[in-house]
Formats: C-alpha cells, structure tokens, sequence
C-alpha cells in the first residue's frame, strides 16, 4: 500500500458544479452502519454460520451540470471493509440515488459500479464508485445510497506491486504508474484503484482501471486509473492518493461485457 502526495494547478473546466458532500451520502440503514449476511451458505461454503459484516469506512456523493453536454449527473464514491473473520465477495451491492424529498431518481447495481477488489480478506477494503445522469435542477438532488451484501467465498485475489506512480486533475482525475505480476503465472486480468484524499484527511473519491491482456509471470506493464465525475472544486490543489492493484485468475473473457466471464466492471 503506498500513499504518495503532489500538488497540482486546477484547469477551468466551464462546468457549473454543486456539492453534495459527506452529508449527501449514507447507507441504506445509517451512515457507516455495517452490511451483513450470513457465512455457511451457498455453493462455495465450507464455513459454519457466521455473520458476514461489510462496512462503509469512507464514502461521498457529488452533483453537477456540464452546461456543454447539457446534462445533469450525480456520482457516489465509497471505501467499505471486510468486518467479517472470513473472505468475502462483495459483488452484490447497488447504490441508489434519490432527490431531497426521498424520491428514487435511480439506482445503479453491480454490473455499472466500479469495483477494485470484489474478494476481501478479512479487514481488506475495496474502492468503489458509481454514477448516473440525472433529469432533475441540481439543488433537487438529496443523497445516495450504498447497500452491500457480502457473500463467504473460497475464491482469492492477489495483491500486485506498484511503481512509478503519478497523479493528476485536469477536469478528470488520473492515477497512473506501473503493475508488476509476481506470481508464477500469467495472469489475464488485473484491476487497479485508488483512493483520494485531502491533505486533512477528507475523502475526495476514487479512480478505477485495468489490465485485461495477458501479462507473464515476473513482467510489468503500465496502467492508467481514472474518473471524470468529481467536480473540479471538490479537488484540492494538494491531496494524496493510496492505489492498490489485484490480479485475478485467468478465464476466458468477452470484450464490453459486465458481470461473470466479462470484461468485468465489479465480478470476476
């Protein structure tokens, strides 16, 4: 895990933007409340019962209006932790978005969030984001929603070394940098993530990206992690980011397909 910091000079981006801060997200119960589910069942189980517990450790939403496109979107971001004492696949979650009277105004499931990793081990986090246009005045939007239903699972995701890593803001955010594969075998499909944060500490977002072609044991290769739905005044001319890259085992994968043996936006 590495964190690195740097500062930035902020492009105009002619984008009329609105903040929905810390206070705009929360999860389906309360805000940090812990998401459970029960170990012991299903096809991968060899566990007894036990309580799985996935919470959420950071997470912000944001609305804004690009005056060019003339659209209007709300984004979600979230970091949540395995709580559980055994691994647990985290791919069933969806993030529901509503206006300031409660009304569903969408709702975005596993196969349109990004997600890096979908296995957790116990006390691993997973960086997470979502977003969805909206028909709605800016001021309208009230929060979003994060439900998360982890399932015990036999499966495992290797964590990969970075190098040369760098980041910046030009009305999207990168993180780039390099990803080693040390595992005796070539590996087909890696998801990398990071998390952003200012110099206090605040919770900014995430950025998502991955190596889907074959890459052999003890090679590196390059990678680019991005995300263009945090507003520009949400992003601090200093701020810090911790990126972390996974490698998964090999299977067969069909280009632009979400889900199970897909190019996969949240599940192997």
């Amino acid at each position: 895990m590495m964190k690195k910091a740097f500062g930035l000079t902020l492009l105009a981006c002619g984008l009329l933007l609105a903040g929905c801060g810390n206070e705009k997200a929360s999860t389906t119960n309360q805000a940090q409340e812990e998401t459970k589910g029960t170990a012991g069942e299903g096809e991968n189980s060899s566990q007894p019962q036990e309580e799985l517990k996935a919470k959420i450790v950071d997470q912000v939403s944001y609305v804004f209006t690009d005056p060019y496109m003339e659209t209007t979107t709300a984004s979600y971001f979230a970091v949540v932790q395995n709580k559980s004492k055994v691994p647990v696949d985290i791919t069933e979650m969806t993030v529901t978005f509503l206006d300031k009277k409660g009304t569903v105004l969408a709702t975005e499931e596993s196969s349109s969030i990004w997600t890096s990793p979908q296995i957790l081990k116990p006390g691993q986090k997973t960086y997470l984001s979502a977003d969805t246009d909206l028909d709605i005045p800016v001021d309208q939007f009230g929060k979003a929603e994060l439900n998360v239903t982890p399932t015990y699972t036999n499966d495992t995701v290797k964590e990969l070394p970075i190098e040369g890593d760098s980041g910046k803001y030009d009305g999207t955010m990168y993180v780039n940098g390099k990803v080693k594969n040390t595992s005796k075998k070539q590996t087909d499909y890696i998801t990398v993530a990071a998390a952003l944060y200012s110099k206090d500490g605040k919770f900014i977002g995430t950025t998502y990206g991955q190596v889907d072609s074959p890459l052999s044991a003890g090679a590196s290769v390059g990678f680019e992690t991005w995300n263009d739905k945090i507003p520009a005044d949400k992003v601090p001319d200093q701020f810090d980011y911790e990126v972390l890259a996974y490698m998964y085992p090999s299977y067969d994968q069909e280009e632009g397909v979400a889900g199970e043996g897909g190019d996969g936006e949240v599940t192997e």
